[in-house]
């Protein structure tokens, strides 16, 4: 039986209200949250995120060059003064609170999402009840924005920095050096001043690898669709299962571009060195295979 003109005409006066209510919160959200704001103006930010995992990570992210920078640290959910600092005031505490193992999960759900909806059910799932529970300050606003980016992501879009460590140095140990903070706000103009400069490591085993991908990437530098300069090859002090990068440099938008055109999907290792003589080093794993 279908329902009366009356009944169709309350359905919809409700579903109107609904709406409204809806756009009235977008609009307080948007005027009262920094977050918001940044991510709808698409400024230069930072928006910055602590993960209360064990030890915690704080993610600085660029809404404009869609970059984000992560900071391995060192605090914890129980010294929250440590892990602000006076810059971060959001935060979200996930239910896996082991730092590696939400890490290669989170990486993984980048891509996997895609194909199947089940993480992306789970992630809903996971912030309703951390809302409910107070394990996060992000209002649904935020969420839905913050959200509303994965979808442009992938691993490669993260530089991940190491906490320092200080270490007891004997006579004949090297100096330590701090990690470098990658530049978050990087101009078409800076980004267009200059080759970036790498170094290729070979740490797969197969002989002449490097080189192969010295000549590649010159090949593609010639062509106009890469701006990089390979300056050197070498061998990696130990083999490796897996290729990624070292970046010196903080150029994270030219980073990823040749990290793309060559297949490298982790993320990106920053560092900091007096010594680099590139802007960038690719090591090789012995799961590297040569773009066609």
């Amino acid at each position: 039986m279908e329902p009366s003109y009356q009944t169709r005409k309350l359905i919809g006066r409700l579903l109107l209200l609904v709406m409204l209510a809806l756009v009235g919160v977008a609009f307080w959200a948007q005027y009262t949250s920094k977050t918001v704001q940044t991510m709808a103006a698409r400024t230069e930010g930072p928006v910055r995120i602590v993960l209360f995992t064990h030890p915690a990570m704080r993610f600085a992210y660029n809404p404009v060059t869609r970059k984000s920078v992560v900071t391995m640290s060192s605090c914890s959910l129980e010294k929250k003064e440590i892990c602000f600092n006076g810059e971060y005031d959001r935060f979200f505490v996930p239910q896996e609170t082991d730092q590696d193992l939400f890490w290669a999960q989170f990486k993984q759900n980048l891509i996997s999402w895609r194909f199947n909806l089940a993480p992306l059910w789970n992630y809903v799932r996971e912030y309703v009840n951390a809302l409910i529970q107070k394990r996060t300050n992000l209002n649904p606003a935020e969420w839905v924005a913050l959200s509303l980016e994965l979808p442009y992501l992938t691993a490669t879009d993260f530089a991940v920095e190491q906490p320092v460590t200080t270490k007891k140095k004997g006579k004949h140990a090297p100096k330590e050096e701090s990690i470098s903070k990658p530049e978050l706000n990087l101009s078409s103009r800076q980004m267009a001043d200059k080759p970036l400069v790498v170094e290729i490591l070979n740490a797969s085993g197969k002989r002449g690898i490097a080189s192969e991908l010295k000549q590649y990437l010159r090949e593609q530098s010639n062509k106009g669709l890469l701006r990089v300069d390979v300056i050197d090859t070498g061998n990696y002090p130990s083999l490796q299962d897996n290729s990624f990068i070292i970046d010196y440099s903080g150029k994270l938008v030219q980073v990823t571009q040749i990290s793309r055109a060559i297949g490298l999907n982790g993320e990106i290792r920053s560092e900091k060195s007096s010594t680099a003589i590139c802007d960038s080093r690719i090591v090789l794993g012995k799961d590297f295979q040569m773009p066609l």
